[in-house]
Formats: structure tokens, C-alpha cells, sequence
């Protein structure tokens, strides 16, 4: 996944200059970007994040089961991988 940070002290800064990106990477037919999410910033500045990935790229949507069998799904894209379980460590002693 590759992200665009949009990131400034000057709140009317970012904001103009969000303004202006949404619309240009909203338009450009090469790449696809995610809805903006805001962070929260101390100093009362901007922060904002946004996904970015080619078009055309696979969308990949990851489902939880939280049934007791581990079963993943997953639609589009490679198959899905379970993680691999971690062997316990040995007792100290």
C-alpha cells in the first residue's frame, strides 16, 4: 500500500493545498486514491492521510471469521495466506 501524507502546522495551508489535490488525483485516470483520513495533530495544524494505488490494480477486501476454525476469506487478488502459528517457547527452569 502506498500513502500520501499531506502534513503542515498551517491548518489554511494544508487545507488550500488539499483543495487543490483532491480534485487533480481524483481526475488522473492512472492512479485510484482513497476517501482523505485526518489525523490529529497537537499543535493544531493538518494531517491527513490517503491510499493510493494504480488503477486497475486489484481491489482486495479481507473479511474477519471469528469463528473457533481460522478461516480467513478474501476476495480478489492472490490467495489468501494464514499467518503461521508461533511455537510456544520452552518453560525457564
Amino acid at each position: 500500500m502506498v500513502q500520501l501524507r499531506l502534513m503542515t502546522d498551517e491548518k489554511d495551508r494544508g487545507e488550500d493545498v488539499l483543495a487543490v489535490l483532491l480534485p487533480l488525483l481524483n481526475a488522473c485516470t492512472a492512479l485510484q486514491a482513497s476517501e482523505p483520513t485526518r489525523l490529529s495533530h497537537r499543535g493544531g495544524g493538518l494531517r491527513v492521510v490517503l491510499d493510493v494505488q494504480l488503477a486497475g490494480a486489484p481491489t482486495v477486501t479481507v473479511e474477519r471469521d471469528d469463528a473457533s476454525t481460522g478461516t480467513y476469506t478474501r476476495s480478489g487478488g492472490p490467495p489468501a495466506r494464514r499467518p503461521r502459528a508461533r511455537r510456544a517457547l520452552p518453560p525457564a527452569g
